[in-house]
């Protein structure tokens, strides 16, 4: 035998399918595709050849074997371009100029869906269009990669393009094709540039995708910090950097040389794949017209395709020390926490190499962190903390000039970019609103020109240094007298309603509009402590409106210490009891099912949702094992007891995942990272057997090892307790029937309780 044949089997494609792809990233595989082979060809193609058509089946029409469709009207390909882009693992693509990166995303995408996929093609020059049929069970039976070429007559409608048709699906298809689902990941799948640069235009099921957009101030906006007039908007155009780059193994080989010589790749020994790349990122960083506990960061995007969104690794500075420090982790938001972060940005970064999934990077390269020392600096973002560091500089990278301009956003106007309420504190609330109006698309609110009124008039009130809701004016009520005035004959100030400590805890927005026809209601939630006995445990003030309320909780009430449930389901009673007044329709509209829409809207997590609570008991013990077997996994101070059919599961799973067997059984078993191939239900088990793995703080932020042993044993007696109510969701409660569940409310109500202090006990 002078050679031997190392074609693989045709089950490879089909192994492919068992990658864990969701629906939209399988629909956004094969659009990357299109989106490649117009980009390419931009110049050459008219305006209708840009329009990229997803057709997903409704879960009827999957049943009825109707195919999922994506099609565009490009330059096509020929018969080798065909064959190459359906070949299992071949890519001649350039690194720097594709999405569709691996090659292997159209193999991983259409077997992940069906068994079953046709592509059609055609350039303008054929004169009919050619196709070939991947069928997975017809391959694996015959053993062999090799497809006949298939050809029809071209549609009168179509001269050029490409037409992919998956069917004769898998039984998770059902499942991942969501088409409502679908259409909201690819909104935010894709940069804004791809469509306004290159006049890409996508449609899934008729209905055009609309690219996200973020809510922020206009160009010309600035504010003054010190001396620097720092705008709301920068722009990123930096050359950092030119290196040479291995497109066969995606290793990068330092500076680059003009050398006549042939350059070989220090990795993979390569030649003739060695390219000089430009380390280049584009795009903004700038202020949202609104700040937000969670919707803040930076999308980071590589050829229009977004692969982390909201990214706030640039607000954590990375201590070269290596001590870890929560003074900088996170920096921001730092001032005002309750109200959250508004620093938001874009970055193309073309040169990161993407995870297979696309949905990250790999953020250890050298250029990235090039990028991240650019964009937010070397130093500390708090100038206090860079002085302890031995900064004397201040921050001037384009993050940092943001944080200190833009990070206090506790007083209103022009000069923060802040709401003002009619009693001159901080509004947050109503920026929130009017954001909700710009993301759905109410033209009133698209340009910044209200907003900017709005801050531009909180400039005319005086700001209060302390905001005391009793008194929100300040105002000094005189008295009636006679007498002269005089700056020695100060007038008493109006006695408070409710004296004591009032501390600011959270604004709330609840909007039943679309169902009771009512405007929305608007909460500023304010812990109290009253200086005298108030027999009322939560009240409500209104401000100058009927939908506008300060809420006083009570702290003193004995509901706080005696009521199982917390003060948000009376905060939802009370303002359901609002709303019925307002609606004043009791025969139709009770307080106790407005109670009920605010429930379903604002608290689903806290409701007897059978399917949630399933959710949230699987989900946990699913954090409990990604925490055990990520990185470098956690060695373990004795082998596991594992019975011979678990075993069996994780030599089986391993093969699967790994396309490998285990060489070293044994010391495969010293580390947690085995338990990545066992189910959920074996975490269980593990939990109980290593307490000293689990706790200390390694998974749980329980004590264990410096406890006496009956300590111990009480410590771990109670947290099985907790467990066994987990296991019982995900095995038992999931299985049953609705009368079954109503029969089981009260077990579900104290169950439930497990889970929440498991979750609040994880070390985050």
């Amino acid at each position: 035998m002078e050679e031997f044949n190392l074609t693989p089997s045709p089950a490879l494609l089909d192994l492919l399918g068992k990658i864990p792809f969701k629906g939209w990233q399988c629909v956004a595989e094969l659009v990357d595709n299109s989106i490649d082979a117009i980009i390419n060809n931009s110049s050459e193609l008219k305006d209708f050849q840009k329009v990229i058509s997803v057709s997903i089946p409704t879960k009827g029409k999957i049943a009825e074997n109707q195919p999922l469709v994506v099609e565009d009207w490009g330059i096509g390909m020929t018969e080798q371009q065909l064959e190459n882009a359906v070949k299992a693992g071949f890519s001649s693509k350039n690194t720097g100029s594709n999405l569709g990166l691996f090659g292997m995303g159209f193999n991983v995408a259409t077997s992940r869906l069906a068994n079953t996929v046709q592509v059609w093609t055609a350039t303008a020059s054929m004169r009919n269009e050619i196709g070939v049929c991947i069928d997975l069970r017809d391959m694996k039976k015959s053993g062999s990669f090799y497809r006949p070429k298939m050809e029809r007559e071209k549609r009168p409608d179509k001269t050029s393009g490409t037409r992919i048709e998956i069917y004769d699906y898998k039984p998770e298809a059902t499942n991942l094709l969501q088409a409502k689902q679908i259409t909201r990941e690819l909104n935010r799948a894709y940069s804004e540039r791809i469509f306004s640069q290159y006049g890409i235009k996508i449609n899934v099921n008729g209905e055009q995708l609309a690219p996200f957009r973020f809510c922020i101030w206009d160009k010309k906006r600035s504010v003054r910090h010190k001396y620097d007039e720092v705008p709301a908007y920068i722009e990123i155009d930096e050359h950092l950097k030119e290196e040479m780059f291995c497109e066969n193994c995606f290793s990068w080989l330092g500076d680059t040389v003009d050398t006549p010589l042939i350059i070989e790749c220090e990795h993979c020994h390569t030649t003739g794949r060695i390219v000089k790349k430009d380390i280049y990122v584009t795009g903004w960083v700038g202020i949202q017209r609104y700040s937000d506990s969670d919707h803040y960061g930076i999308d980071i995007s590589r050829n229009g395709r977004i692969l982390s969104k909201l990214d706030k690794s640039f607000f954590s500075w990375d201590n070269e020390n290596g001590k870890d420090d929560s003074r900088f982790n996170p920096e921001y938001p730092r001032d005002t926490t309750y109200a959250g972060g508004r620093i938001v940005g874009q970055l193309e970064a073309n040169f990161v190499i993407p995870k297979y999934t696309k949905d990250d990077f790999e953020r250890d390269d050298k250029n990235w962190k090039r990028v991240v020392n650019f964009i937010r600096g070397e130093m500390p973002l708090q100038p206090d903390l860079a002085s302890s560091f031995g900064y004397k500089q201040p921050n001037r990278s384009p993050i940092g000039r943001l944080f200190n301009a833009y990070r206090k956003i506790n007083q209103p106007g022009s000069k923060t970019l802040v709401f003002a309420k009619e009693d001159g504190s901080c509004d947050h609330v109503t920026s929130r609103n009017w954001a909700s109006y710009f993301f759905d698309g109410n033209p009133d609110y698209q340009d910044d020109t209200k907003w900017w009124e709005a801050v531009t008039k909180a400039d005319l009130k005086d700001t209060q240094s302390t905001f005391n809701p009793l008194n929100p004016t300040g105002k000094v009520v005189q008295s009636v007298t006679s007498e002269p005035k005089s700056v020695y004959n100060k007038q008493p100030l109006v006695p408070e309603k409710y004296p004591g400590k009032k501390l600011f805890k959270k604004a709330l927005h609840f909007d039943l509009e679309k169902i009771l026809g009512e405007k929305a209601i608007d909460l500023t939630l304010i812990d109290y402590y009253p200086e005298n006995d108030l027999s009322i445990p939560i009240i409500f003030e209104t401000q100058g409106s009927m939908w506008k309320f300060n809420v006083y909780l009570n702290n003193s009430h004995p509901m706080f210490r005696d009521f199982a449930d917390g003060y948000e389901d009376l905060i939802f009673m009370e303002t359901a009891s609002i709303y019925a007044q307002a609606k004043n329709k009791l025969d139709e509209w009770t307080v106790t099912r407005i109670y009920y829409e605010l429930k379903s809207k604002y608290a689903l997590e806290t409701m007897l949702s059978v399917p949630n609570l399933v959710t949230k008991a699987s989900k946990l013990m699913r954090d409990i094992q990604n925490k055990l077997v990520t990185g470098e996994g956690i060695e373990l101070p004795r082998l596991p007891r594992l019975e011979l059919a678990e075993e069996a599961a994780i030599k089986k799973k391993y093969l699967d995942l790994e396309r490998k067997g285990i060489s070293d059984f044994r010391a495969f078993l010293s580390n947690t990272k085995f338990l990545k191939y066992l189910d959920l239900n074996y975490v269980f088990k593990f939990v109980e057997e290593f307490p000293d793995v689990i706790y200390d703080g390694k998974i749980f932020n329980l004590p264990y090892m410096e406890l006496d042993e009956e300590s111990k044993q009480h410590q771990t007696k109670k947290y099985a307790g907790y467990f066994s109510d987990v296991r019982w969701f995900m095995n038992d409660l999931s299985k049953e029937g609705d009368e079954a569940v109503k029969k089981l409310k009260q077990q579900i109500i104290r169950n439930r309780y497990s889970i929440e202090i498991l979750d609040g006990s994880i070390n985050k």
